[in-house]
């Protein structure tokens, strides 16, 4: 089937995909889309552990989730959202590879005690970030609602971050109203959705937020939303809450390690998360924030480990748009086997690329892009090495050292940087100014209209 040439890069063949599962034969998992596979990929510099994700249609999904998803997480880069790094779309086979997460989901934990309190804290933590990202990603001019929130939604990588997962449901609304809904399908997992979102079809932010806030008891009783002896632990958990009984119902092998006054903040925030009327539900950056406050309860020394809140002049020079000027000098010492590397390069949904080197000896580009940024607080550049041959491979073969991730904030504060970055084992020259903007700048986004109406996905 064709695809869109912005996925080129990251499409793989069906025969490297057998090769790097040895024929699909270690599967470690299971879930809506299909099997999940736990595989090797061979580079020039070893082997890089990954996996994959083959669609079965007997469960009901198809294209639409499968280009929803690459769609989704070809955009959305953040450290608390799992990362996607290529795709297989050869001979029927819909095949979805992501960086490997060896610890697997939050459900296998809430009642381990390999995770205490502190640790539970700030995964969700992790997790509440990576959320109130795709709710506010204005970058694209384009929010994110989940609709499939939960905890075996939620990854842990060998460090215990979370990772948010599974876009398959997902939907797209404007970030640029100050209440966005939409209406469609109620879809979800029972126990987790939203009860107004199931009932009308009415679908807001909020409803993520619903979700949230049920993953937030589960946490702190050790126990899955529908494997609760006693009825709902939703119910079951409003009930202590009101009755302020919330101490009988916390995980026993947490209990006592627990602070007072971080149970507290943390039990009074779910509860919040679950209020029936939308409107009494808080925003995801004010989960963060209390979340936050929780730990802080907890480990006082943990706050100083977390990002620092900017300054007010830092907060009213981020509010206003502006132009991110982009120039890609030269690179040195980069180790690529093909030929004709170039640099492409994009914020958002706005893709541009360097031209096609044809010494490969000397990377030469002195190309200077421009970018129409109208929120830098929360914009990132990406740019990524990429070779004319072998391109289905080479971002595997470099994963994380073949990009480079730059915060649009940065240069704003900065207001003119010009650095060397490291790249494919080795450095590459970019120069970076900003010129702001008073004028308001909106971007419409074409690319998001293109693959809704190609693949249907913001319907029903």
């Amino acid at each position: 089937m064709a695809h869109p040439k912005q996925f080129e890069h990251l499409k793989l063949q069906l025969e490297a995909i057998k090769s790097a599962t040895n024929n699909f034969a270690d599967c470690i998992g299971r879930g809506g889309f299909g099997k999940v596979y736990k595989g090797k990929i061979v580079s020039f510099y070893g082997q890089s552990t990954v996996a994959l994700k083959r669609l079965d249609r007997r469960f009901r999904q198809g294209d639409p989730e499968f280009w929803k998803e690459i769609m989704m997480l070809s955009i959305y880069k953040h450290e608390n959202i799992v990362s996607l790094l290529g795709f297989c779309d050869d001979h029927g086979e819909k095949i979805l590879v992501y960086e490997y997460v060896p610890n697997k989901s939050l459900d296998y934990y809430l009642n381990s005690n390999d995770l205490r309190w502190v640790r539970r804290l700030k995964i969700c933590i992790g997790a509440a970030r990576g959320l109130a990202y795709l709710h506010g990603a204005s970058e694209t001019q384009q929010r994110v609602f989940h609709r499939d929130i939960k905890s075996s939604n939620i990854l842990l990588d060998e460090n215990w971050n979370a990772k948010i997962s599974d876009f398959g449901l997902s939907k797209f609304g404007p970030t640029n109203q100050e209440y966005t809904f939409l209406f469609s399908n109620p879809v979800g997992t029972p126990g987790y959705c939203d009860p107004l979102y199931a009932e009308t079809g009415y679908l807001t932010k909020e409803s993520d937020v619903y979700s949230f806030g049920v993953v937030l008891f589960e946490v702190l009783c050790g126990r899955l939303s529908f494997q609760n002896k006693n009825g709902s632990l939703v119910a079951l958990a409003r009930q202590s809450y009101e009755q302020k009984t919330i101490n009988e119902i916390v995980y026993g092998n947490i209990k006592d390690e627990i602070n007072p006054d971080s149970l507290q903040a943390f039990a009074k925030l779910a509860y919040q998360c679950l209020n029936r009327e939308r409107e009494d539900r808080p925003l995801m950056s004010d989960i963060v924030r209390e979340l936050e406050t929780a730990l802080e309860y907890q480990e006082p020394i943990a706050k100083s480990c977390l990002s620092p809140e900017p300054s007010e002049t830092e907060v009213l020079e981020l509010d206003h748009g502006g132009l991110l000027v982009v120039t890609i000098h030269e690179g040195s010492d980069i180790k690529v086997k093909a030929k004709h590397p170039y640099i492409d390069l994009h914020i958002g949904l706005d893709f541009r690329k360097t031209e096609t080197m044809n010494n490969h000896q000397h990377h030469v580009w002195e190309e200077t892009f421009k970018f129409t940024v109208e929120n830098p607080a929360k914009a990132t550049l990406h740019l990524e090495l990429c070779c004319s041959s072998f391109r289905e491979s080479l971002r595997l073969e470099y994963q994380g050292s073949s990009s480079v991730d730059i915060s649009v904030a940065d240069v704003v504060k900065q207001k003119h940087i010009d650095n060397v970055y490291d790249i494919a084992k080795g450095r590459i020259r970019v120069e970076l100014r900003w010129e702001p903007s008073t004028m308001a700048m909106k971007k419409t986004p074409k690319f998001i209209q293109l693959m809704t109406s190609l693949y249907n996905i913001s319907a029903n």
